[in-house]
């Protein structure tokens, strides 16, 4: 089933059946927090489809208190099983699905754990790629159950009220919020270039963030007959400066690549990025956008290894326009939900 049917599936039975809206959440919350789930459930756009009906039917603000605990303990809980289950399988986790077709998410979250350690836990919940694995990793180095399930409650509920919140407010307020960004499109226009730019460092707490708020700011454009045209060009804009600005960066850091962005990726990462462009070459740049963390790191290999230009421009411009469309295209679906309900 594609992406917008599963989600205007469980969005329409909680409009049939409201009262349910808080253990939909629960459960939603869950599978997209649960190994085994979350890469087949679309948690986050359900989650975000359901605040956007509660605020669309009219109910009191109250709601939202209820509807963030049922999502928080169901994504502290998804997270909760997950550690569990590695801690008990520990090295046979490998022999399970998904990782059985997908062994490089558990290299990837392990890459991440031992990076990050407690607050990649924290990290875990809001990045998308390796949401579900880190607490699996986690159990299988066996972290302690006290920090691991502060950081994993912190997280949790913090992303929920991030997804609910500003879901419900936005749609309450659409009136007001769309008339306002349709008479500064070219406003929106420049900070969606600088959310593609940010996007574009290698860091964890800018990724997912940059993408959420790029998804809200595209939805709500949708929903105003905003200029999408523009939209695409801002955001293809931005991550073509931004692969620009990381090739120059490793062509003039070609010793010293891991200190051009502090504290973001290991000797290990740089060395895989380097090794994906060596195999990959020119269309690296195009597979990268759509691998999250790696694909700041792409381009500064590129410049170190000093590939030609000319070539780097083209995919560059290429990727930028993909990746343009793999984010507003989701948040034309946001959009179109929002303005049904």
């Amino acid at each position: 089933m594609a992406l917008e049917a599963v989600v205007e599936t469980v969005v329409a039975f909680v409009r049939e059946h409201e009262s349910w809206a808080g253990p939909v959440a629960f459960l939603v919350a869950f599978g997209e927090s649960f190994c085994f789930l979350s890469l087949i459930i679309p948690g986050t756009a359900i989650l975000v489809g359901i605040a956007a009906l509660l605020a669309a039917s009219g109910v009191d603000a109250s709601i939202l208190v209820p509807a963030i605990l049922w999502a928080g303990f169901g994504g502290a809980l998804g997270y909760a099983v997950s550690f569990w289950i590695g801690r008990y399988f520990k090295d046979s986790v490998h022999k399970i699905w998904p990782f059985t077709t997908r062994p490089h998410l558990i290299s990837q979250a392990q890459e991440f754990f031992e990076t990050y350690g407690a607050f990649g836990v924290f990290l875990g919940h809001f990045f998308g790629p390796v949401r579900a694995v880190i607490p699996v990793v986690a159990g299988m180095f066996r972290m302690r159950e006290i920090p691991f399930q502060i950081a994993n409650l912190l997280s949790a509920f913090i992303w929920a009220t991030g997804v609910i919140g500003p879901s419900f407010y936005l749609v309450t307020f659409k009136d007001e919020v769309i008339a306002f960004l349709a008479a500064h499109q070219y406003t929106v226009a420049a900070v969606l270039f600088l959310l593609a730019v940010a996007n574009s460092i290698p860091r964890p707490v800018l990724f997912v963030p940059t993408v959420l708020l790029v998804l809200a700011f595209g939805s709500l454009m949708v929903v105003g007959n905003g200029n999408i045209p523009l939209i695409l060009l801002a955001v293809a804009a931005g991550a073509f400066v931004g692969d620009v600005y990381a090739y120059y960066k490793g062509i003039t850091h070609k010793e010293d690549r891991a200190r051009v962005w502090p504290f973001c990726a290991t000797q290990k990462q740089h060395a895989d990025a380097r090794a994906f462009v060596e195999r990959h070459g020119a269309v690296s740049l195009i597979l990268s956008k759509f691998q999250g963390f790696n694909r700041g790191l792409v381009p500064l290999e590129t410049g170190s290894l000093e590939r030609p230009m000319l070539p780097f421009v083209g995919m560059s411009a290429i990727s930028a326009v993909l990746w343009s469309l793999a984010l507003i295209l989701p948040a034309i679906v946001v959009g179109t939900l929002v303005a049904r309900a």
